[in-house]
């Protein structure tokens, strides 16, 4: 009889943003032997002790998952996470108050690092755990790698046929245009304990105003970039979180610029011409995949700027500057990040070359000891099967009695079915000419099994 396999637990919390990347690890996964779980974070967590034991790897060792991690380990699960805001920070020491903490590092068995920056950077913020480091890289970025980013090339096609050669906007500007509001996330900081004294106030405070300068720095250049390319659409992509409505009426009258917010941002940036960011993650991405990257920066600031995704960047003040910028990369005379950039980006991101992330996250899985995972009884099958009940009478419920939560979580993850999964995993075995015997199937409501 062969031994039962490892199980890894991937959930999904944006899908815009992660989903791609751990179907492909899930699919890494499959060919070295795991089972793997793949489905929305909150069905998941809803479900949990219906589902097989195994390796949960969260986004994130806030201090809002410590409790979360104690209730996996005691459910028999073993932890691991990595930060999704971990390669890109403005501020060292915010960040690590903010998304690092030692307690929830205490319940995981690994954490893993975009690179060696981060490392670095947690490393001094905590006295014990520093042996659960490491530097993987993160596998959305595997995505970026010539053959894999071939995943997207059709989307990428039909995103020109239908806007043509179009400018790319990506905004991440939510900690003051929210979708919750301008207050929301320091109401938020507030109520995790992020925000205990004046000085921590303060500091938020600001952060968010220098974000609203930048914001209204974005949409007042709007109007002079839509004038100097009338021939071209320009679409603006907010960030997951942002208020996508605010910035559709700022481009209210501006025929040829369009807010537009769908999908994987990957395809978007293999097929806009140039892309237009500040302090933004995707301004490395389009770095990596050798396309034209700006950084327009109509405010600067030592503490709330991004080093990384501006370094990698040419880099515009004013709209004058920015359309001269655009111009040339348009007329294929642009170059982003140098000598400095490469060097950055190579200090900063662990996965440019070599083994994929996944791999290397693998290979650290491989060094701890997972659950044995358990035999399905009769009444785990009922519930499993109950579960495509009950999940849509909870989002049900929660549309009903919390609307406005409900439409934030439906902007973040608008749902997922098993064909637009098995539809994926086709797409990534054609790119990549590996996966074929991995396969997907239903195992609970808005969960799938990924397997060899």
């Amino acid at each position: 009889m062969m031994a039962a396999k490892p199980w890894l637990l991937l959930p999904v919390e944006t899908k815009a943003r992660e989903f791609h990347a751990k179907l492909l690890l899930a699919a890494v996964a499959a060919e070295d032997g795991f089972e793997v779980l793949l489905g929305e974070q909150n069905a998941m967590l809803h479900q949990l002790r219906h589902l097989p034991r195994g390796l949960y790897i969260d986004k994130s060792i806030a201090r809002s998952k410590t409790a979360h991690f104690r209730r996996l380990r005691q459910r028999g699960n073993r932890v691991a996470a990595w930060c999704e805001e971990g390669l890109v920070y403005r501020d060292k020491t915010s960040y690590l108050h903010e998304r690092i903490c030692p307690e929830s590092l205490a319940e995981a068995d690994l954490f893993f690092c975009w690179g060696a920056v981060q490392q670095q950077d947690v490393a001094e913020n905590i006295d014990q755990g520093r042996e659960k480091l490491v530097a993987t890289g993160n596998p959305r970025f595997d995505l970026l790698r010539p053959g894999y980013r071939d995943l997207f090339a059709a989307e990428a096609r039909a995103l020109r046929e239908r806007y043509g050669d179009f400018i790319l906007i990506n905004t991440n500007f939510a900690r003051y245009n929210h979708f919750n509001g301008e207050n929301f996330l320091i109401e938020v900081q507030r109520q995790r304990g992020a925000i205990t004294t004046a000085e921590q106030e303060a500091f938020f405070v600001a952060w968010r105003d220098f974000l609203g300068e930048l914001y209204r720095g974005f949409a007042a250049m709007l109007a002079p970039l839509a004038g100097a390319f009338p021939e071209r659409k320009i679409i603006l992509r907010p960030h997951p979180s942002e208020n996508h409505g605010r910035w559709a009426e700022e481009c209210r009258d501006l025929g040829n610029v369009e807010v537009v917010f769908e999908g994987n941002v990957v395809p978007w940036l293999i097929a806009g011409e140039v892309l237009i960011h500040n302090s933004c993650t995707t301004g490395l991405e389009g770095y990596l995949l050798d396309r034209p990257v700006i950084a327009y920066q109509p405010a600067t600031s030592e503490v709330y700027d991004s080093y990384l995704p501006n370094v990698v960047s040419e880099r515009a003040r004013v709209p004058e500057q920015l359309v001269d910028c655009v111009r040339r990369a348009l007329d294929g005379d642009g170059a982003s990040g140098g000598a400095e950039g490469r060097a950055a980006a190579e200090r900063y991101y662990a996965g440019i070359d070599g083994l994929l992330a996944s791999e290397r996250v693998l290979a650290a899985v491989h060094g701890i000891d997972l659950p044995v995972p358990e035999r399905p009884g009769p009444t785990t099958s009922v519930a499993r099967a109950a579960s495509h009940v009950g999940g849509p009478a909870r989002r049900l419920a929660r549309q009903a009695l919390r609307p406005q939560m409900a439409a934030y979580a439906r902007q973040k993850f608008p749902g997922i079915e098993i064909g637009e999964v098995r539809a994926e995993l086709r797409r990534l075995q054609s790119a990549s000419g590996r996966f074929a015997d991995v396969a997907a199937e239903p195992l609970a409501h808005r969960c799938y099994r990924i397997a060899a």
